[in-house]
């Protein structure tokens, strides 16, 4: 008669089986790096507002794409910059528009190599290679500059 395997002997088979059917559980995976982000990834419809101490808007940057390669320079695409009077009625002073154009927010400077509209109530100002200084309120055009007045110059010409 074959002999009986013992209560422990069972037992002792049993673990072993049950061990190999549920395995330990494995340790996490390692995660995975977090995939660097591109600074100069395009930014669509960007819009960039600045403000008075008061609280009123001094200006508005718009452009169909911005392109922010460190904190400190912008580039954009179809800039649009719009600059208020500083006041509480907001009134806009004047609006300046290009086709690219590099700014500097820190600075309120904006320059580019391409076309530049500049309008006002009183003028407009077009030309190429070109920079503008808010806090100096000065835009300096390098090559084919063209201004045309709506104000009446009186009696200069005599």
């Amino acid at each position: 008669m074959p002999r009986r395997p013992s209560s422990l002997a069972l037992l002792a088979a049993g673990l072993i089986f049950a061990a190999g059917l549920s395995a330990a559980p494995k340790p996490p995976a390692a995660p995975k790096p977090a995939a660097k982000l591109d600074s100069t990834a395009p930014v669509k419809n960007f819009r960039l507002p600045t403000f008075t101490d008061e609280g009123f808007r001094r200006t508005m940057l718009r452009a169909g794409e911005a392109r922010l390669p460190d904190p400190t320079r912008i580039d954009l695409v179809e800039m649009e910059l719009t600059l208020f009077n500083g006041r509480a009625d907001e009134a806009i002073d004047s609006m300046l528009a290009a086709p690219s154009a590099t700014f500097l927010p820190d600075k309120l400077f904006a320059s580019g190599a391409e076309t530049v509209r500049l309008e006002r109530l009183d003028l407009t100002v077009t030309g190429a290679d070109w920079s503008y200084d808010h806090p100096a309120r000065r835009i300096v055009i390098n090559r084919d500059a063209h201004v045309i007045l709506r104000a009446p110059l009186g009696d200069i010409l005599k």
